[in-house]
């Protein structure tokens, strides 16, 4: 068997993670996903989504990025059914441990998140970080997107004084 992606866990995004939707995996806004987790992981030193977990995972997704959208765990893949449950994510009742809900409980929204370890350009850098990691793929900023944002424009602008 010849293994095609090579992936961090915590750096996965919801289109990836079991397939949860649609049964869809790699594409370029995955990657671009994990740019805006790795970038969190710059700003804060820690990881993100630092869990082995599946159900964990998702959990801290909507702790730190607000609910997922119901229309995507509607149509999620069989596989991920068993996350599922009224049309939300089954948390914190699916939850394996009682660790399991420290870790995710512990974690901030993403503005506080930022606002924590950022002081001059954390509102740009917020809004670069919500494009990065918009559940929606097709909402995703796209590469060249995310270069033109303003968070790095203005550090252009700044060197280039």
């Amino acid at each position: 068997m010849i293994i095609k992606t090579v992936a961090t866990l915590s750096l996965l995004g919801t289109t990836v993670l079991l397939r949860l939707f649609w049964g869809h995996g790699w594409s370029y806004p995955c990657d671009i996903w994990s740019i805006g987790c790795i970038l969190v992981e710059l700003c804060s030193g820690e990881t993100l989504f630092q869990t082995h977990e599946n159900l964990e995972h998702l959990a801290m997704m909507e702790r730190v990025l607000g609910p997922l959208p119901r229309h995507m765990l509607e149509r999620a893949d069989h596989h991920a059914q068993k996350y599922i449950r009224r049309g939300r994510l089954n948390w914190p009742e699916g939850a394996t441990t009682r660790e399991s809900m420290r870790a995710v409980l512990k974690l901030p929204r993403l503005q506080n998140l930022v606002m924590q370890h950022v002081d001059h350009s954390a509102g740009d850098l917020i809004g670069l970080l919500q494009g990065l990691l918009a559940y929606e793929p097709s909402a995703r900023l796209t590469a060249q997107e995310a270069l033109s944002h303003r968070f790095f424009r203005r550090h252009r602008e700044r060197r280039s004084l």
